[in-house]
């Protein structure tokens, strides 16, 4: 620690003195690094916004785009790594990627990048070259909330498991004829909500925009995975239902599909509360899915009871069941993320009185 000017130095924070000027104004010095890298001089205004914590944040009234670069060499990662490459420095927000190999990217790297552009939204490749490829984002962060996706997906979701037990119900096969379509722009949806998380976590400029501070943005990620996971599920419960449906008796799992209008009707709910934030209206969702997900354990320990007595449907009984339950279990998370949102909008700071 140093000190010099009045600047006390502690890693990347600057502590400086408070002087006082016409005996009622409180100023303080900024950091010519700072005021340099900002293009700012003598008379330019800056922003100053008070934070829940209790501090100061400054920021210059034009905040500069600073537009950030990530470059892969093929030759120096492992060959299968290229997608997860691709997908990671995609979350962390970055705004240009040049995907390099001296000696000439492969068919097969080609594809890949071809099913990340494919898998995320906003990418587009600006330079295709033999040796080289630049992939750019076209997407501005701001232009679409987060509560947007959320929606999105919900949709996706609950659209997929609609199709299936409408093909239960004896519609043709055909309406889940896109649904690895579906997925993907479920999965996609969430990559890009994580994207815009990151990048509201190093821009406040983002995070106002967005309408969110910092904690209600992890909170939104939160909510994007549990959307994801239902998504999975609900995928793996219209193939048990397209590659099962024989075995499927109607008054065995007559049950279990109460319980799923129960958990489409507590979902809406809790989604629909992401805008209107009816708290009561989401425990009393919550407590629905409890009551399901406690009725569906017994219904499943009673089909492990009986064992193979329905020559090997108790299986795809068990799964059906499975499967809804989830379905109930990431719809609490889901509805414990928003509790926790509401609540952390009602914490104020406490402000003590000198004695």
């Amino acid at each position: 620690m140093g000190e010099a000017g009045g600047t006390v130095t502690e890693a990347n924070v600057e502590y400086r003195k408070l002087q006082v000027t016409g005996g009622s104004t409180f100023i303080v010095s900024l950091p010519k690094r700072w005021i340099r890298d900002h293009g700012l001089k003598q008379s330019d205004v800056v922003g100053v916004e008070y934070m829940t914590s209790g501090e100061l944040q400054i920021a210059p009234n034009e905040t500069r785009s600073l537009k950030r670069r990530a470059t892969i060499d093929l030759e120096k990662m492992p060959e299968a790594a290229l997608y997860d490459f691709l997908i990671g420095i995609y979350v962390c927000g970055c705004d240009s990627i040049m995907v390099k190999s001296k000696a000439g990217l492969k068919t097969k790297q080609r594809r890949t990048i071809r099913n990340f552009l494919r898998d995320t939204r906003g990418m587009e490749v600006s330079v295709d070259e033999e040796k080289q490829m630049e992939i750019i984002s076209l997407l501005n962060p701001n232009e679409l909330p987060l509560q947007v996706s959320l929606n999105r997906m919900y949709l996706l979701v609950i659209s997929v498991v609609q199709d299936a037990l409408d093909v239960l119900d004896g519609e043709d096969d055909e309406v889940l004829s896109d649904l690895e379509d579906r997925e993907r722009q479920i999965d996609a949806r969430r990559l890009l909500v994580d994207r815009q998380v990151a990048m509201a976590l190093q821009s406040p400029s983002i995070e106002r925009t967005l309408g969110v501070d910092r904690f209600q943005a992890m909170e939104h990620a939160s909510m994007a995975r549990a959307l994801e996971r239902m998504g999975d599920h609900a995928r793996s419960f219209a193939n048990i239902i397209l590659n099962r449906e024989a075995l499927l008796k109607p008054s065995v799992i007559a049950d279990p599909r109460t319980h799923l209008d129960v958990w489409m009707a507590s979902l809406r709910t809790i989604i629909r509360n992401t805008y209107s934030k009816d708290i009561n209206a989401i425990i009393n969702a919550k407590q629905d899915l409890q009551k399901a997900i406690t009725s569906l354990e017994a219904f499943e320990e009673e089909l492990v009871t009986r064992g193979g007595e329905d020559g090997g449907s108790s299986v795809i009984h068990f799964r059906f069941s499975e499967k809804i339950r989830r379905f109930c279990a990431y719809t609490i998370d889901l509805s414990e993320t928003l509790i926790n949102m509401i609540m952390a909008s009602k914490i104020k700071p406490i402000e003590e009185v000198s004695k």
